[in-house]
C-alpha cells in the first residue's frame, strides 16, 4: 500500500514528500507527519527538512472534507483532528531544523496553513496557486493560525487573501517575501531546494531555541485561545458535514 507520506534523504536533508493526488488531510495524515518527523528528529544526521509532493498538480489541498462528512465519525473524532493538527503546527514551528516547502503545485486552505508552518517557501511558477478559500468554504481559521500565518505572510496581503479567496501565483508571493525565489518548473524547484537547504547546517540547540522564542505569540495563542474554540467550531463543521 502506498504512504501519504515518503521520506528519503540527500546527504543531511531530509525529503519528505506527500505522495497522493491531492495530499488533503485526516488523522491519517497527520500520524504518518509525525512518524516521519520522530524518524527526523532521531537521525542526528540530518540537518534541514524539505517538504513537497509527488502529484503534478498540488502541493496539498488541505484538510481532507471527504473524510470529516463520513457518518462515521464522531463529534470527539473531529475535535481531536482539530486538536491534533494544531500540535503538528506547533511541532513545526519549534522543530529543531529548518522545513523549507517546495510548493510544487497548487497550495490551498489548510495546505496554506501548513506551508505557512514552514520555515521558508520555495515554488515553481509555471502553474500552481497559493489561496486560502475558507471564506468561500465557510470554514473559520483557528485563533493561532493568524499569528502563524503572519509569520510568512505580510498582513495586507493576507488580508486581501483572507477576505476574497483570491488566488495568486508565484510571482505574487515572491514580490511579497512570501517565497524565497521561483523556479521555472518542478525541476529545477527540486533542485533549487536542495541547493538552498544545504546550508542550514548547524546546531539543532540553536534552532530550537530561536525559532520557539520567535514564534511565542503562535504559541500563546495555541495555548490559551485554541482549546475552546476548536471545541465549538468542530461541533459546528460535523453538524454541517453530517447534513
Amino acid at each position: 500500500m502506498t504512504r501519504l507520506i515518503e521520506l528519503s534523504t540527500q546527504g543531511n536533508i531530509a525529503v519528505l514528500t506527500m505522495n497522493t493526488a491531492e495530499n488533503r488531510h485526516n488523522l491519517e495524515f497527520l500520524t504518518e507527519f509525525n512518524q516521519y518527523l520522530d524518524e527526523i528528529e532521531a537521525n542526528q544526521k540530518i540537518k534541514s527538512v524539505i517538504l513537497t509532493s509527488s502529484s503534478e498538480k498540488n502541493w496539498s489541498l488541505g484538510i481532507d472534507l471527504a473524510w470529516m462528512s463520513q457518518p462515521s465519525n464522531t463529534l470527539e473524532m473531529i475535535t481531536q483532528f482539530m486538536a491534533d493538527l494544531g500540535t503538528l503546527f506547533k511541532r513545526m514551528v519549534t522543530f529543531p531544523m529548518p522545513i523549507i516547502a517546495a510548493l510544487n503545485g497548487h497550495t490551498y486552505g489548510n495546505g496554506a496553513v501548513l506551508a505557512c508552518a514552514c520555515d521558508f517557501r520555495l515554488m515553481k511558477s509555471d502553474k500552481g496557486f497559493f489561496c486560502f478559500p475558507e471564506v468561500d468554504v465557510l470554514v473559520p481559521f483557528v485563533p493561532s493560525m493568524f499569528p502563524l500565518i503572519n509569520k510568512a505572510i505580510p498582513q495586507a496581503l493576507f488580508n486581501r487573501l483572507a477576505m476574497s479567496g483570491q488566488r495568486v501565483g508565484a510571482q505574487d508571493l515572491l514580490d511579497n517575501n512570501v517565497i524565497e525565489a521561483a523556479f521555472e518548473n518542478n525541476e529545477e524547484l527540486q533542485a533549487g531546494a536542495l541547493e538552498f537547504a544545504k546550508q542550514f547546517n548547524k546546531n539543532r540547540w540553536i534552532y530550537s531555541q530561536n525559532k520557539t522564542q520567535m514564534n511565542k505569540e503562535i504559541l500563546t495563542t495555541m495555548k490559551t485561545e485554541d482549546p475552546a474554540f476548536i471545541e465549538n467550531v468542530s461541533l459546528m463543521l460535523w453538524k454541517k458535514l453530517q447534513k
